[in-house]
């Protein structure tokens, strides 16, 4: 009876999970209008774009001046030249220097998107969210 029931229940979970697919990309919209806004052209070249805009320098400067920002809740990061059809090895390589200079500033939200040659992050499509 114990091995029927757990064939059954083996069989439940591999069909609940078999008809799973993951959710469709997200469209972000910025309700902060104090968020930082950091658009990243490469792996070592960023670009402030909110609340002020910046030219484009290394990735630590940028930080750097967000750092001397009065708010530090929320950050979007446009990850410009972002090839790669799921989230992978470049998703890594581009956005972890970034998350980890983030969190270290203390901001508490950081979403990363997939940029397409524009300033305003409103409509991109969201690769990852962090809370």
């Amino acid at each position: 009876m114990k091995i029927i029931i757990s064939i059954v229940l083996v069989v439940l979970a591999f069909s609940l999970t078999s008809c799973v697919t993951p959710p469709p990309p997200q469209a972000f919209y910025n309700a902060d209008p104090t968020a930082l806004v950091i658009r990243s052209l490469d792996i070592k070249t960023c670009q402030m774009v909110q609340p002020t805009i910046s030219s484009s320098d290394k990735t630590d400067k940028v930080l750097a001046r967000a750092e001397r920002l009065p708010k530090h809740e929320e950050a979007v990061v446009i990850l410009e030249n972002y090839t790669e059809p799921q989230i992978g090895d470049q998703f890594r390589d581009r956005s972890l220097p970034l998350f980890v200079g983030l969190r270290s500033l203390g901001y508490q939200r950081i979403v990363f998107l997939q940029g397409h040659g524009v300033a305003n992050p409103d409509g991109l499509l969201t690769l990852a969210e962090y809370d």
